[in-house]
């Protein structure tokens, strides 16, 4: 059981862990303007419940086509305050999309094709060969296909490794990142992930806001930009 400031996990008997990941997206993602949101993989939750506590009016549907998740993040929705405003569904997101969920629309995602290493320099061809059936082409696509307003945007996390196919396929679905951030573990190490918030590339006006994230100082303290962005779930300033 995870117990955060304003709700409660148990993902004992989901695959998907609670992770550095969904927390840094979840708190990272822009929520701005957004009405209904889409957690494609919601996993037990959490970043259904981090987006119902980061807006107020905001509907949010919860997507995964895992029974045991489902089950998980349903038990862990009811237990928590914003029930009435989140509603989960066992389905393949890849075919099924809730019909309430209209623009303004964010779609937000940290599926767990991201933490599977490459298997093959190629990753084009080796995400054809090997890619799960929610990888990250059916990610974009789904991004192309329902994100078609001004306000309309997808947030996700990768690995730092697949920056540059990512934004081959971007381009491909004709999608255009609109924030990068790196993130390290601290200075001096590589980039271990990237959180990209897109949006359609024909709105795209101004030029990407690009940052970095570093988690620890030098010390091994949490640094002061990761305890500010985590602070309304579970991290003192």
């Amino acid at each position: 059981m995870f117990q955060f400031k304003e709700f409660s996990i148990d993902d004992s008997e989901c695959a998907m862990k609670v992770g550095t990941d969904g927390v840094l997206l979840g708190s990272w993602a822009d929520v701005e303007g957004a009405m209904n949101i889409v957690d494609a993989g919601c996993g037990s939750g959490l970043i259904s419940l981090m987006m119902a506590q980061r807006t107020p009016q905001a509907r949010i549907y919860g997507v995964d086509i895992d029974g045991d998740a489902i089950k998980c993040c349903q038990s862990n929705v009811d237990s928590s305050q914003w029930k009435n405003r989140i509603e989960v569904f066992q389905n393949d997101i890849t075919s099924f999309f809730p019909d309430k969920a209209s623009s303004p629309l964010l779609i937000v995602s940290n599926p767990p094709f991201f933490n599977e290493p490459l298997r093959s320099p190629d990753t084009i061809r080796a995400l054809a060969r090997h890619g799960e059936e929610f990888g990250i082409e059916s990610l974009l696509s789904l991004g192309a296909q329902h994100l078609v307003m001004p306000g309309d945007s997808m947030a996700f996390i990768s690995p730092y490794g697949r920056k540059d196919e990512i934004e081959w396929l971007l381009s491909c679905n004709r999608l255009a990142s609109r924030r990068m951030t790196s993130v390290f573990s601290r200075r001096g190490k590589k980039a271990l992930r990237i959180l990209w918030q897109v949006m359609p590339e024909r709105y795209m006006n101004t030029r990407c806001v690009t940052e970095n994230l570093y988690i620890r100082n030098e010390d091994n303290e949490y640094s002061t930009a990761y305890k500010l962005l985590t602070y309304p779930f579970y991290l003192d300033k």
